[in-house]
């Protein structure tokens, strides 16, 4: 059934209204106790991005591949590959109706799958969409997740995207759960008209990587360096 409701969702979008890709180059010194951490040196990710709207809501797709000279902590591999799928069904648009008032903008059924080599974690809610002063876009989710390693838990998740002139713009994004924190938040500088670059959007910048476990007392936190095409 969650299959068949995914395929459902993904031949959906084909008829989408506005799409956009983009990749993503970072890297950045992990050397700490978590398990996003390498064993000793930098790590390298590329990231692969894809949002897409459709005629009863949106999708965003993304992957990463890591990769570690000297090997990711605990597991030793010098290389992981992780990506997360995420849908939302627009109350508004299947119902026909608004749910506009005040900040609240639309109004979501969330889902989202998440896979690596051995996680796995399948999550459910609801979502909005709201207008705040200063963002573009400002999202947020909850949901029930359900894994296959530690306990079924709840999930808060925020993102956001901000123009900070005509060439800076922040964005990035917050999930928060009963066993962990992490953000991401991403400052990054239009290189295009510098380039000539007409087709697509060439960014630089740094991405603020900070995670943290409960359980563990752990912490994560890095400043990476990127480079970002959108097309």
């Amino acid at each position: 059934m969650k299959r068949l409701l995914f395929a459902n969702l993904l031949l959906s979008s084909a008829l989408s209204a506005f799409s956009m890709t983009n990749i993503q180059y970072l890297y950045g010194d992990f050397e700490g106790p978590t398990f996003l951490d390498t064993t000793d040196g930098a790590k390298q990710t590329v990231t692969a991005e894809h949002y897409r709207t459709f005629d009863y809501g949106d999708l965003f797709i993304f992957a990463d591949y890591a990769y570690t000279h000297q090997g990711l902590q605990f597991s030793n591999k010098k290389n992981d590959l992780y990506g997360e799928l995420s849908p939302r069904l627009s109350l508004d648009k299947i119902g026909g109706f608004s749910s506009t008032v005040g900040i609240l903008k639309e109004s979501y059924l969330s889902f989202q799958y998440n896979r690596s080599e051995t996680y796995h974690a399948w999550l459910y809610g609801v979502g909005c969409d709201l207008i705040l002063p200063g963002f573009s876009v400002f999202g947020v989710n909850a949901y029930r997740k359900i894994q296959n390693i530690g306990d079924e838990t709840y999930q808060f998740s925020l993102n956001y995207y901000a123009p900070v002139s005509e060439q800076w713009h922040f964005e990035g994004f917050t999930d928060w759960t009963t066993r962990d924190f992490l953000s991401q938040n991403q400052l990054l500088f239009d290189l295009s008209h510098i380039t000539g670059i007409k087709e697509g959007k060439l960014e630089v910048g740094t991405e603020w990587h900070y995670y943290h476990e409960n359980s563990y007392h752990t912490d994560n936190d890095v400043f990476q360096a990127m480079i970002k095409y959108t097309f």
